[in-house]
């Protein structure tokens, strides 16, 4: 079920007025209840060979993909 943008902009602002306690009440029945759909949907193993191109992956392939960050992006720049 979506909802339009207006709705939720009207909820966001009712949760707002809420005290601390009550949105941190809200927060844990908003979380069970993801938890609960995460936890019915059944888990999927990836499928060996699914994935492939004209040669299977080395050492070397994994070392290239690794991301190695700068200072700047350490630090948030």
């Amino acid at each position: 079920m979506a909802t339009s943008p207006v709705v939720f902009e009207q909820i966001v602002q009712q949760v707002q007025q809420l005290p601390p306690d009550e949105q941190l009440r809200l927060i844990t029945r908003v979380a069970g209840q993801l938890a609960s759909i995460v936890r019915s949907r059944p888990s999927q193993r990836l499928v060996y060979g699914e994935f492939h191109g004209t040669r299977l992956s080395t050492e070397a392939d994994f070392v290239i993909a690794e991301w190695h960050p700068s200072e700047a992006e350490i630090d948030g720049h």
